[in-house]
């Protein structure tokens, strides 16, 4: 189990309402950025869908096609800078997770703060994730 995965457990524990239902999900996340090249201060929009009452965890993934300078990418740390409004989102390393509140079904949003370095620049950019349980 992951660290994502255990922090959401933790919370669950803590708060048994919210979270009852703990398994892993597959869930539809494609990545974010096709163009493979990130800046400083940069904002990204990512999208995701699972089903209510699981959870999503997943790596961090750009998109697809950015060819080898994603390769190139290395991920220092991410952390949640907006919190979701309707469950739990939480980053480690370079691995994000999101579960939604027991029961809930709709739209949710969260933001993850990426520090990064690729070849010889850095910086840190943002992927904000439109979340739709069904």
């Amino acid at each position: 189990m992951t660290y994502c995965a255990k922090l959401l457990l933790g919370i669950a524990t803590a708060a048994p309402l919210m979270l009852p239902v703990l398994a892993r999900a597959d869930c539809v996340a494609p990545g974010y950025n096709t163009s493979g090249s990130f800046c400083d201060g940069c904002r990204y929009e990512g999208t995701m869908t699972l089903s209510h009452d699981q959870i999503c965890e997943r790596p961090n993934m750009p998109g697809q096609g950015g060819g080898q300078s994603i390769n190139m990418l290395q991920f220092l740390s991410e952390r949640i800078t907006q919190r979701a409004r309707h469950g739990v989102a939480g980053a480690s390393g370079n691995t994000m997770a999101y579960a939604p509140a027991k029961g809930y079904v709709g739209k949710d949003e969260f933001t993850v703060e990426v520090v990064f370095r690729q070849g010889q620049q850095g910086g840190k950019y943002y992927v904000h994730w439109n979340v739709t349980v069904q």
